[in-house]
């Protein structure tokens, strides 16, 4: 799993990778562009909805949408949490982050 890559980016960087795998796309839009089903691909999915290729993706409002995450809003410290964390078994870091 801690090798793939592919249409939710790189796992161990968090780059959006583009098809080829190699070009990191910034821009959200051009990254839906970017995997939009082609022809050429496999059926992903039971049905076909719209819009299809050579139709472009509908674009939402707000493309990053709330894709932060909102810790500032949180009542909870940072020792607080920390105290919390601290009684997770396990010794990789990932597991309490």
């Amino acid at each position: 799993f801690g090798n793939t890559v592919g249409m939710m980016g790189d796992f161990k960087t968090g780059n959006l990778l583009a098809r080829d795998g190699v070009s990191e796309i910034g821009d959200f839009m051009a990254f839906g562009n970017e995997w939009q089903l082609l022809p050429a691909d496999d059926m992903l999915f039971h049905d076909k909805s719209e819009p299809q290729f050579p139709k472009r993706c509908t674009v939402p409002e707000d493309p990053q949408g709330q894709r932060r995450r909102r810790l500032g809003e949180s009542t909870i410290t940072v020792e607080e949490a920390e105290a919390a964390c601290a009684k997770v078994v396990g010794g990789d870091a990932l597991d309490i982050k």
